[in-house]
């Protein structure tokens, strides 16, 4: 996403300078590069949302192919950070002290350490979550009262060995220019990394 986010800066900068400049051989000449700009961006977009549309798919870094297979799609409760910079300050040890005491009032507690105790996170922008299916109907009522939302994830499976040949930085660069709410993880019994693409 920050290819991305380049973009948008360097489109927002074109059109302050268009706004500034008058002369118009100068002005021909931002509205190329800004024209340029906004195909640069639509072709990223696309490229994207063609990526999550295939069940398959296989993107190119350094020289490494990193394989993804769609393998299912579940329901997971959702608790969304309510800051845009979350890594300043203390912001994340407060949620989670948030999310422990959420998870604790709702009686799901124990199920969702279970859950992640057998799932290694190794990146993601996901801080509070667990899988529907695991715990009980008035669990779930109460932590949705706690404001924790159904969301619809989509679990894909790395099919290929890139542990081996790439950095779990280079993993999660990769998987970041896919997807926009993700959490990579690895199944610690079957030694399986997955990506979960929270449908937000």
């Amino acid at each position: 996403m920050a290819n991305l986010d380049n973009q948008v800066k360097k489109i927002k900068a074109l059109v302050l300078d268009l706004e500034k400049d008058s002369n118009p051989q100068s002005q021909i000449s931002l509205l190329q590069e800004l024209i340029a700009s906004a195909e640069a961006c639509k072709k990223h977009l696309l490229h994207i949302e063609n990526l999550q549309k295939q069940e398959k798919a296989v993107i190119h870094i350094d020289n490494v192919d990193l394989q993804i297979e769609k393998i299912s799609e579940e329901i997971f409760l959702y608790k969304s950070v309510m800051v845009k910079n979350y890594y300043d300050g203390d912001y994340l040890e407060r949620f989670s002290e948030i999310r422990t005491s959420d998870l604790k009032t709702s009686g799901a507690f124990d199920i969702h350490n279970r859950f992640w105790k057998a799932h290694e996170v190794c990146g993601g922008n996901i801080f509070a979550t667990v899988p529907l299916a695991l715990i009980e109907d008035g669990q779930s009522t109460k932590l949705q009262r706690l404001h924790w939302d159904p969301v619809q994830v989509e679990v894909y499976e790395i099919i290929n060995d890139v542990q081996s040949k790439l950095s779990r930085g280079q993993i999660i660069n990769a998987v970041e220019k896919m997807f926009n709410h993700y959490l990579l993880v690895r199944e610690l019994c079957g030694n399986i990394m997955m990506v979960l693409h929270y449908k937000i």
